[in-house]
């Protein structure tokens, strides 16, 4: 008995230590490394763009489903990147990116917009202090993954809304800016105050080619036809509320988004007429119908190639380019005004 422990003991020690040279000899995970140190590189430039990244990104699995034992109001925050708050009230800025973002590009993009708001802001306010934060959700599941995608939107908007309540202050305005899906992530967290009546509402939800069913939005009616029979159906879009408790809101649109268009087919068949319900608010409002009543505090601003001389909106990456750059200029500037 005492021979085959043995044999057993030193079978499990070979074994060990067989696994454990083979780790070494393994190559290392290029893309993984690479991901880590962009990571860190953008953890440390959000520390110089004052931007604070708090995320939910560890609450959902890959399929975009809340991970067991996680609970929704799960959030973290990155504290490398976290600032110290204004003494005073300060506009608190909240960003959320697209959908198919690692976590490193998110903070990145979220300090590009913070280094934006700060000096767009002091142009035209100087007084007004500004907190910037990118709530960085995960989503990033391939290009391919948009049901996923979208799931995990749903599921981590409760953790953006207890995020919201957590640097909530009197007197200082919340500015929501949602990009792509990221829109549809402030939309249910939106839902989510209103039904637990969470104040104050936001001063301004600012949708940036919203990867959002217009129909989910709107109020009106649209005609099914089946055979020689017409019936007339009413919707009322299911964050049409969320949105007319906000101040104010204002979402981009634009012809030219091929991303958009890939995800959101432009009508539901034959036996629907308007509205198209498919299609996604971030484009154009002349693709749908003028049967569309959207809240009153609501404003879509078109920048479709073609529409204005100097901006447009080519794609949707092209938030952070040059002729974005510009776009966002004209957004924010009237986001100020309303502030």
């Amino acid at each position: 008995m005492r021979q085959i422990l043995r044999v057993i003991t030193w079978v499990i020690i070979l074994g060990g230590a067989g696994y454990g040279l083979m780790q070494l000899a393994r190559p290392p995970d290029i893309a993984a490394t690479e991901e880590v140190y962009r990571y860190n590189r953008a953890r440390a430039e959000a520390v110089k763009a004052r931007n604070q990244v708090a995320y939910s990104r560890h609450t959902v699995d890959n399929a975009g489903r809340l991970v067991a034992g996680a609970k929704r109001d799960e959030w973290k925050i990155v504290e490398e990147t976290a600032h110290q708050p204004s003494k005073g009230p300060a506009l608190q800025v909240v960003f959320l990116h697209d959908q198919d973002v690692p976590f490193a590009e998110a903070i990145n993009r979220g300090n590009y917009l913070s280094r934006l708001v700060r000096q767009w802001t002091a142009t035209k306010n100087p007084d007004l202090a500004v907190e910037f934060h990118t709530f960085s959700w995960r989503a990033d599941f391939g290009p391919d993954e948009f049901a996923s995608a979208r799931l995990a939107a749903h599921v981590q908007a409760v953790s953006l809304s207890r995020y919201l309540q957590s640097i909530g202050r009197p007197n200082a305005p919340l500015v929501l800016i949602g990009h792509g899906l990221g829109a549809q992530v402030v939309l249910d967290a939106l839902n989510h105050r209103r039904v637990n009546r969470i104040m104050p509402p936001a001063r301004m939800v600012l949708l940036v080619q919203p990867a959002v069913h217009r129909i989910n939005i709107g109020r009106g009616t649209y005609t099914v036809t089946q055979g020689v029979d017409e019936s007339v159906v009413r919707y009322d879009g299911t964050h049409y509320y969320d949105l007319a408790a906000a101040e104010n809101v204002i979402a981009t649109c634009s012809q030219a988004d091929s991303s958009l268009r890939e995800s959101f087919p432009e009508n539901m068949g034959a036996e629907t007429q308007a509205p198209k319900r498919d299609i996604a608010l971030g484009l154009p409002y002349a693709s749908a119908t003028e049967a569309e009543i959207f809240p009153a505090n609501f404003r879509l601003l078109d920048f479709s190639p073609g529409k204005h001389l100097d901006m447009a909106f080519t794609s949707h990456d092209s938030v952070y380019d040059a002729s974005g750059r510009r776009a966002l200029w004209a957004v924010w500037q009237n986001v100020l005004r309303k502030l």
